[in-house]
């Protein structure tokens, strides 16, 4: 009973509109007082690939020297003015990178990083990619998600906004896959509340990244779905198999009325990996070639 009140009520209870007080358009940084001591400086890392550093804040300045992704900066200053490139806007920040210093336009900087569990020389960097207006006038915002190892990238993923905001990004490890190297997740969160409404899954196996699947809950006044997946390592894991968990709520008005009235249904789909897709499997274990979830992006 517990566990199912929690299901029905978690997007009412998840709320996380204090990350979007601002526009997801605007990238902000905090910079570094240089009287703080060096062994407590905040470090952010380059998002982009083959970046200029610059003697000056502008795309018009001498070039300092040229940044590979995943460079390491202090940043010591931000611009008086924003400029905006593919419809994100930040200011320019000035770091020092080695011995170097200049400045680096703050969109090119990673709003997250984290490294593979799998292999500690491979880090991911995250950050927005784009974000445009289409013809309804519907604000479409576009996230990259890149892999690299000693200043080489390896791969890069551009991830839709699928009509919610990429809130939290984590990677769990392999999650006891066989054949995967590291699960990582993303958090969503309905564009205009804040609420958490789902979980998109992102494999990396073999130097590439792989999308998974995107669960997303739904409800209305009377009916309410929420899915998660339980991985092999997690305490109701299977060995090799991913369990799809759905929860359907029917009657949402009084959750006593509908487990009396026998309308929460709870279904467990198994699948396997096959290193490309998730397959769903027979009762006899046995792997069915056309039975694909049906939750991919």
């Amino acid at each position: 009973m517990k566990n199912v009140k929690k299901s029905v009520l978690f997007i009412c209870l998840f709320v996380v509109a204090n990350l979007f007080a601002q526009s997801v358009e605007q990238v902000e940084f905090e910079v570094m007082d240089k009287e703080i001591p060096a062994e407590e400086l905040t470090y952010e890392y380059l998002l982009a690939h083959k970046v200029f550093l610059r003697e000056k804040p502008s795309v018009r300045s001498k070039k300092v020297t040229l940044l590979n992704i995943g460079t390491k900066m202090v940043l010591w200053e931000k611009s008086l003015y924003s400029k905006e490139i593919d419809g994100i806007k930040s200011h320019w920040y000035r770091v020092t990178t080695g011995d170097q210093t200049g400045w680096v336009w703050g969109g090119m900087i990673a709003q997250k990083s984290f490294g593979s569990i799998a292999d500690n020389q491979v880090k991911f960097v995250y950050g927005y990619e784009s974000s445009t207006t289409n013809e309804a006038g519907i604000t479409e915002v576009k996230y990259q998600l890149r892999a690299f190892k000693n200043g080489q990238q390896l791969d890069k993923m551009v991830l839709d906004s699928l009509s919610a905001i990429p809130a939290h990004i984590e990677n769990h490890g392999s999650l006891g896959l066989f054949n995967v190297e590291d699960v990582i997740t993303v958090d969503l969160a309905d564009v205009d509340t804040g609420y958490q409404v789902g979980k998109s899954y992102l494999f990396w196996n073999n130097g590439r990244f792989k999308k998974v699947a995107s669960l997303i809950d739904y409800a209305d006044s009377n009916y309410l779905k929420t899915e998660h997946f339980v991985f092999p390592s997690d305490m109701q894991g299977v060995k090799s198999t991913v369990l799809l968990k759905t929860t359907i709520t029917k009657n949402i008005k009084s959750l006593d009325d509908a487990l009396a009235q026998n309308n929460v249904e709870f279904i467990t789909t198994p699948y396997i990996w096959n290193g490309s897709k998730l397959i769903k499997k027979q009762e006899n274990h046995e792997v069915e070639d056309n039975a694909v979830v049906s939750i991919d992006f």
